[in-house]
């Protein structure tokens, strides 16, 4: 395998996007380390924001649950959380929909409630841009409520939505009876042996800043919010430990994979990506092309990736750290699979 054309991929790619920092970690299905590339100061112990990454761990929180019997597919969210408090959260056409909502329609993003952070009037993001501050799972459910459903809950289509995680995070402190830092903690990361991973609970706590592709901004009320939905600090090195753990099951029970990939196109911000239970899926090349590569996992809107091809047997992790563009994560997987395509191809 040619390391060198990998490296010179990624410093071009660093350079043409003017990425302050960036790492990459790439391991075959076997463990051993094809390679890991770096740039500015960040290391395999280095910590950042995992953003929506973090919703890998609530999904493994999520599937332990329903191996010992706490959770069902099917429960519906008002037997976890108070009706009262979650009256009209999904609407349509003036009728409540929110008591239909199951853990499933969560898991798999077909709940069909509202993405407050790119739908106008509230729009989050350009809000995050000018100030920080906090808001919980109370706001969320206000803002998600002012807004209309935008399709029935169990609907063969699917809408990504922060709100569903953080209601996935709040029935697991409510089965638990601990806070979603603890959880995670106690049933992921002591299990894994893993020490620098963790859900943010606090503004005080160790928050790296954000780069925005013009300057580093500090967000700590903002990721101290995130909760289940986007709360998670990992560094490369124990996001490779974790998503091994994911997608060979030591976390919960391997049958788990035979219902959570079932995959429905996001909407069209997120194109090209599917949605199954808690992960995301993302295939390369001609849509009609056989045994195109694809790779499962999660991205975050920091730049943060965890993903898995299974067409190669490859692990990817690491960050692109632009939150600006955080669609680079992305383009710099393709990158590294093509190339890592090709090399297997001569090899077979």
């Amino acid at each position: 395998m040619n390391d060198e054309n990998l490296n010179h991929l990624f410093q071009n790619f660093v350079a043409r996007h003017k990425l302050p920092r960036a790492i990459i970690s790439l391991q075959k299905g076997n463990g051993e380390d094809i390679a890991q590339f770096q740039h500015g100061e960040i290391t395999k112990d280095s910590l950042f924001l995992l953003a929506s990454v973090t919703k890998l761990w609530i999904t493994t929180l999520v599937l332990q649950l329903i191996d010992s019997k706490k959770l069902d597919y099917d429960n519906i969210v008002t037997d976890f959380i108070p009706k009262e408090k979650l009256i009209n959260l999904h609407h349509i056409l003036g009728n409540d929909q929110t008591e239909f909502i199951t853990i499933k329609d969560l898991l798999f993003q077909r709940s069909g409630l509202a993405n407050i952070f790119y739908e106008e009037p509230i729009s989050l993001r350009k809000r995050i841009a000018n100030e920080d501050f906090s808001y919980d799972l109370e706001d969320m459910i206000t803002w998600v409520g002012e807004l209309e459903g935008h399709f029935v809950p169990g609907s063969q289509q699917a809408y990504y939505a922060d709100i569903n995680f953080m209601l996935l995070g709040v029935i697991i402190e409510s089965i638990y009876k601990l806070s979603l830092d603890d959880c995670v903690d106690r049933y992921i990361m002591e299990p894994l042996g893993l020490k620098h991973s963790y859900i943010v609970s606090s503004e005080y706590g160790k928050i790296p800043p954000l780069f925005t592709g013009k300057e580093y901004i500090e967000r700590p009320k903002i990721v101290a919010s995130g909760h289940g939905a986007g709360g998670g600090i990992s560094t490369t090195e124990d996001l490779m430990g974790f998503i091994r753990a994911f997608i060979e099951g030591k976390l919960f029970s391997k049958k788990h994979w035979q219902d959570i990939q079932e995959y429905y196109p996001l909407q069209g911000d997120y194109a090209p990506v599917e949605y199954g239970g808690g992960h995301m899926k993302i295939s390369m090349g001609q849509f009609n092309k056989e045994n195109r590569l694809s790779f499962i996992g999660h991205s975050g809107i920091s730049g943060a990736f965890a993903f898995y091809c299974p067409q190669l047997d490859i692990y990817l992790t690491g960050t692109t750290d632009n939150v600006g563009k955080s669609e680079l994560c992305i383009q710099l997987i393709y990158l590294m699979l093509f190339e890592l395509e090709k090399t297997y191809r001569k090899l077979s």
